[in-house]
This record gives C-alpha cells, structure tokens and sequence, in this order.
C-alpha cells in the first residue's frame, strides 16, 4: 500500500528526483524547500523511514553533512505510448495462459518495428544535426 506523504515530502522528493543520480546535499534541499535545518532533517528521515531515499554520510563545505540521494526513480511512460494493447480487443484474453499471446501477436511486432524505425531515424538526425555544428 503507498505510503501517505505531506505535501512537503512531496516537495522534497519532487526535487530529489531532478537529482536522480547525485543526489542532494541536506542543506541544498533546504533552502530549495525554504525551510530551517531542524524541520528539514525531520522530513529527510521520515522519507528513509519510508524508504524513499537514503543518506549518505559527506564531509562537504569543511564540515560533515548528508547527501540525500533518491532510491526512487521518476516513471517514463514513452516507450509504451502508441503500444496496440491498452486498446486491443484481444486484451481480456491475451497473455501467457490466454488464447491470445502477446509473443506471435501481429500488432506488437509491426508496432515495435515502427517504433524502432522511428527511433533509428532519429538517431540519424541528431547525427547529422552534430555534423553541422561542428
């Protein structure tokens, strides 16, 4: 069951997840969140109560702090979009013990070699955009 989060944890984790791979230092986040020290460092450790983020012990700035690093990450829905099964008929019945199966289906297949192509071409452009600009 997900678990309730104030709408300054919300916050917090918002602006953790624009740092996904670094993180944040404690003090970055709370000047971001405009908040003091003290209520900062409450909202980071209910978040790893939570098991949301972890912190890291740092010596940064001359001092000793913690980096707060994300161990959630944001969900990218675009290499699904345009997928035929959300709206396929066969959608009740499909799967691996179903009549219809997503490993032989039709749609899927001409829907990732569209996808794919189209992923292919933009590669290409963005080769020959780097081309041009240098």
């Amino acid at each position: 069951m997900p678990q309730k989060l104030t709408k300054l944890e919300e916050r917090a984790i918002k602006l953790l997840l624009k740092h996904e791979e670094t993180g944040l230092l404690q003090s970055e986040l709370w000047h971001k969140l405009g908040v003091t020290s003290r209520e900062g460092s409450r909202i980071a450790i209910k978040l790893e109560k939570k098991g949301m983020i972890k912190r890291v012990k740092e010596f940064a700035k001359d001092r000793w702090t913690r980096r707060l690093v994300p161990l959630i990450k944001q969900v990218n829905l675009d290499v699904v979009r345009g997928a035929p099964c959300f709206s396929c008929e066969f959608n009740p019945v499909c799967g691996r013990e179903g009549s219809v199966s997503p490993n032989t289906c039709l749609l899927i297949e001409d829907w990732l070699l569209a996808s794919y192509r189209a992923y292919k071409e933009a590669q290409a452009k963005a080769r020959q955009k780097g081309r041009r600009k240098g």
